[in-house]
């Protein structure tokens, strides 16, 4: 009895401590999910941008049907700091080292913030990169 006990007891302390490294474990992505690091970008091992997107953010490049607005289709717009670039397949044409961070905004958040998405253009999320930190 004493030797099952004595198993029992080592068998919980055992499941004990891998519960507690689990927990304390964090995955490569698992930080804010608007927002790509320059450690996390250069940390994909990517080629390029669509690359480091398709690999941590995939929802980033994909509009929701819910993004849908009486049959008309929605886009996903690539911006380098304020300026336009394109669509997501933009993001093909450069290199990770180019990015500082890259964020996600929805689309109502991109048409009230950056330039030129007010008229007619229906965006259902914009991805920003920033090519250096703020105040540099």
């Amino acid at each position: 009895m004493a030797s099952r006990r004595g198993l029992l007891l080592a068998v919980m302390a055992a499941l004990a401590l891998s519960v507690g490294a689990c927990a304390t474990t964090k995955p490569q992505n698992s930080s804010n999910p608007d927002l790509l690091t320059q450690e996390e970008i250069m940390g994909a091992g990517a080629r390029n941008l669509h690359e480091v997107v398709q690999r941590l953010r995939p929802r980033w490049l994909r509009a929701r049907a819910a993004d849908r607005s009486f049959g008309s289709s929605v886009e996903i717009v690539v911006y380098q700091n304020q300026t336009f670039l394109g669509n997501t397949e933009t993001l093909a044409q450069i290199s990770p080292s180019m990015a500082y961070e890259m964020r996600w905004l929805d689309g109502t958040t991109a048409a009230a913030t950056l330039p030129g998405l007010g008229s007619g253009r229906i965006v259902a999320g914009a991805i920003v990169i920033k090519t250096q930190p703020p105040g540099s």
